[in-house]
């Protein structure tokens, strides 16, 4: 897996961000440490996103 073309999203406030967008995430998942991540896949419109932090 090329995980240079994916978002592993671990922050909540950022995730129910990006869904305000209409973005869906490919999946959810626990990382091994305990915590809850969504995948996204890295488009355009996810970067404008995350630069407006």
């Amino acid at each position: 897996m090329d995980k240079s073309k994916y978002f592993f999203c671990y922050d909540l406030a950022l995730k129910r961000k990006i869904d305000k967008y209409g973005i869906e995430y490919i999946t959810t998942a626990i990382a091994n440490s305990g915590k809850r991540f969504w995948l996204y896949e890295k488009t355009e419109m996810l970067e404008k996103i995350l630069n407006e932090r």
